[in-house]
């Protein structure tokens, strides 16, 4: 059987699954919970399926042109993201059923919360240029409801700020991928990329490398453009899960490395001004962010700094562009990650019900243990 017809099943179904719910307005707490879990897993088994049983498969969808096109590929490194996002999905899906109960609004937050899953697995999914961007611009209009999902105040000022910087960073994003399209009419993904030693439009190019780095840097949260993420700690604590440990900066990491290693490639780019532009980027980020989450007393906001700084060391092995450096990074990232994203749910959790305890109103006792 050709595996490859498959690929689409994890992305549609979480998608559909979660617009049926916020559709159907399902109230029953119970059946809703029975419903997502049930989705969450059926498509963790059916991800492992095509990781282990398909781990190289490609599909095309639709062409605007000989450029534009859409379609999905299952290599060994997507194969290694969706699986990882597929297992901690689940985690953090357990673990919002039970904090969601106190923050209301349940089924329109569990609803996005499913179709998020979706759209980064489109992004692990994606096998060429135009269908990472698609997929990575939905991520951003998927949780924008989750980041404010509160509605106070902060809460909207820290979608303002989420907004802001992914419009800024889309608009890079574009520009990086649309003139590596333009200039060499491949939008694929290969390894090695698509350039080789062009000496042709080099500096052209290497403009466009640093368009498309920031552009997608900008969820893996390096600086200048990091301030989002800080903010977005506002959001209920299974969304800072999502945002800080298994979807959206870990796609923003993810999309670095596809157009650095599988678009520009780093036979073109290793040696050059943009390399080390990148990697001191990266050292500022660690710096910056580690420093931060150390005179930070929010126990949210240094979780987010952290993040920040944590990133930066897979972006900088990464943009060192070895093999000593790029895949044991690589190894250490699946476990370090389930790992922080256990340790952080379960000091916030622990930390919210000691508070409970203590004080008794949970929103006012979370506030103050926060």
């Amino acid at each position: 059987m050709n595996l490859s017809v498959l690929l689409p099943i994890p992305i549609i179904l979480p998608i559909v699954s979660g617009i049926l719910l916020w559709m159907l307005k399902v109230e029953n707490r119970n059946k809703r919970q029975l419903y997502v879990a049930g989705t969450v897993i059926v498509n963790a088994v059916i991800t492992c399926l095509l990781a282990f049983g398909a781990p190289t498969a490609e599909l095309k969808l639709f062409s605007v042109n000989h450029q534009v096109q859409f379609a999905l590929q299952l290599d060994r490194f997507g194969a290694a993201f969706a699986v990882l996002v597929s297992i901690l999905w689940i985690i953090a899906i357990f673990y919002a059923f039970e904090y969601i109960k106190h923050e209301g609004r349940e089924t329109r937050f569990m609803a996005f919360y499913t179709m998020t899953l979706g759209v980064t697995l489109g992004i692990a999914f994606s096998a060429n240029t135009m269908t990472l961007y698609l997929f990575y611009e939905l991520l951003t209009l998927v949780t924008c409801p989750l980041v404010c999902h509160s509605g106070t105040k902060e809460a909207i000022t820290a979608l303002r700020y989420y907004v802001a910087y992914s419009l800024g960073s889309a608009a890079l994003g574009l520009m990086g991928i649309a003139g590596l399209a333009v200039l060499t009419g491949r939008t694929e993904f290969v390894l090695g990329g698509v350039l080789g030693s062009l000496t042709q439009y080099e500096n052209v190019m290497l403009f466009f490398f640093i368009c498309a780095f920031f552009g997608f840097g900008m969820k893996a949260a390096v600086v200048p453009l990091h301030g989002w993420l800080p903010r977005a700690s506002v959001a209920p604590t299974p969304v800072t899960a999502l945002l800080h440990a298994v979807a959206v900066v870990k796609a923003g990491v993810f999309a670095i490395t596809r157009v650095t290693y599988f678009s520009f490639g780093t036979e073109f780019l290793k040696g050059t001004t943009v390399q080390t532009i990148a990697i001191l980027i990266c050292i500022a980020t660690i710096l910056f962010g580690s420093t931060k989450a150390a005179f930070t007393k929010h126990l949210k906001r240094r979780l987010a700094y952290s993040t920040v700084s944590q990133l930066s060391y897979i972006v900088f092995g990464m943009m060192m562009m070895s093999p000593e450096a790029s895949a044991p990074e690589c190894c250490i990232w699946l476990p370090t990650q389930s790992q922080r994203l256990r340790c952080s749910t379960v000091q916030e959790q622990f930390c919210t019900r000691l508070a409970k305890n203590m004080f008794g109103n949970w929103r006012e006792s979370e506030e103050r243990c926060l």
